[in-house]
């Protein structure tokens, strides 16, 4: 099946980010709308997505991006197919903090300072072999957080 899928965000919501804590562990926290395009433009960078800016709107409620990228058809991936994809794209799986429901979903690239969060299963459709992620959370990694990950 050929295609695309938009993405509305919710208003005044653009998804997920993660600090570091005060408390010297990392957190998650709501994601500025700055953070939500960095987020997409790092999928499109760094994960090979084709994600692209369709429109901001403003309603009643609030701002809302639009974004669409290519449909992709396929199951969810194994969690282990997940750990070997990321891993071979030169990410380590970081064991001790995840987000959502799912442990092992987080991941650093040293060399990138890149974060992927929120790797679960229903994040990622098995495509020709291989797990493609579709909604999962990238961050640029800082000194402070890189410390409280690893």
């Amino acid at each position: 099946m050929d295609g695309e899928v938009w993405k509305v965000t919710r208003p005044d919501r653009f998804g997920w980010t993660v600090l570091p804590g005060e408390d010297g562990v990392p957190h998650i926290a709501e994601a500025t709308p700055l953070e939500y395009l960095e987020r997409w433009q790092n999928a499109n960078r760094l994960l090979g997505d084709n994600a692209i800016l369709r429109g901001v709107s403003e309603t009643d409620e609030g701002v809302q991006v639009v974004i669409s990228h290519p449909f992709i058809e396929g199951p969810y991936p194994e969690k282990r197919d997940i750990i070997d994809e990321l891993c071979k794209r030169g990410f380590i799986l970081v064991p001790k903090f995840f987000i959502g429901s799912e442990s092992d979903s987080s991941f650093y690239n040293e060399a990138k300072r890149i974060g992927i969060f929120d790797a679960t299963c229903d994040n990622f459709i098995l495509s020709q072999g291989v797990p493609i992620p579709v909604d999962v959370v990238i961050v640029e990694v800082g000194p402070l957080l890189r410390l409280q990950l690893l």
